[in-house]
């Protein structure tokens, strides 16, 4: 397999051309690919979890402050930091309406309440004002929550980043702003995934760019700040394209769409139709 190009949208293609880092996780169990991705006409998600809701917010409120610096034309500097209290201010607004989460959005872990996710998002905030600090002062910003599309022989491989910079010294970074945690070692597909998520970034930059000096970050926030980087090189590109493409062959196998009970299962907002089915 190689590149044969890329693009900074997405094409239209049909589903069995398509394969995203998304799609391999769901096909962890067939029922929710297909309410996602195959079923026609789609169904309007029953619930959202606000566990997954809070990374979105946070998402977009941490991309008008890079839009703004972009618009500027400047490097980026510590006065960029987020303001914390303005971000659980703005999480409150969003999400709270006469004290409750306003719907689809609902908790999914037992025990929990809106003050532990206010001060999840405190923590994520201060976890990313300090790695803008550490790693990103002096960085250009070359683009702003975009889409990535690479295609190949068999298939179009699709993503989506946060942010892209220059370094002082010409270098190429691609950051992806994860809200959870760090895959934990015994979790090794979740790991495979995201080395796979990391090749795909680096593997369009150098396309895209035309240069060899780039690299792809996930940065974690939650808790603790981790980082996962990934350079580009042909190993990387081979087994990238190739987990990608056997992913996709994989889901054109399929005839059927059973649920199966796996992790995630609490967060699936199909999980009451699921049951469903089941009986």
């Amino acid at each position: 397999m190689k590149v044969l190009s890329t693009a900074s949208s997405y094409s239209d293609q049909p589903e069995e051309k398509v394969i995203t880092i998304s799609r391999i996780k769901d096909a962890d169990c067939p029922y929710r690919y297909y309410k996602n991705y195959i079923e026609t006409p789609k169904q309007p998600k029953p619930f959202e979890a606000i566990e997954l809701g809070i990374g979105q917010f946070f998402h977009s409120f941490v991309e008008s402050n890079f839009k703004q610096i972009l618009a500027s034309g400047r490097a980026i500097d510590k006065n960029d930091r987020i303001d914390v209290k303005a971000l659980i201010r703005s999480f409150r607004m969003s999400f709270l309406w006469d004290g409750k989460l306003r719907k689809p959005y609902r908790i999914v872990r037992h025990g929990h309440n809106i003050a532990d996710f206010e001060k999840r998002l405190a923590t994520v905030g201060s976890n990313f004002n300090s790695f803008l600090v550490r790693k990103l002062i002096g960085h250009e910003v070359i683009s702003v929550e975009g889409e990535l599309q690479i295609r190949t022989e068999s298939c179009y491989i699709r993503g989506k980043y946060d942010l892209i910079t220059k370094g002082p010294h010409g270098n190429l970074a691609l950051w992806d702003w994860k809200t959870g945690r760090i895959p934990k070692p015994e979790y090794f597909k979740d790991f495979h995934a995201q080395k796979a998520q990391l090749g795909v970034y680096a593997m369009w930059m150098r396309y895209k760019y035309n240069t060899k000096n780039v690299r792809g970050h996930a940065v974690f926030l939650r808790d603790t700040l981790d980082l996962l980087s990934e350079t580009f090189r042909t190993p990387i590109e081979r087994d990238a394209l190739e987990y990608m493409h056997h992913w996709r062959s994989e889901l054109n196998k399929m005839t059927s769409y059973p649920p199966i009970p796996n992790n995630l299962c609490d967060w699936c907002p199909w999980n009451k139709l699921c049951d469903e089915e089941k009986h």
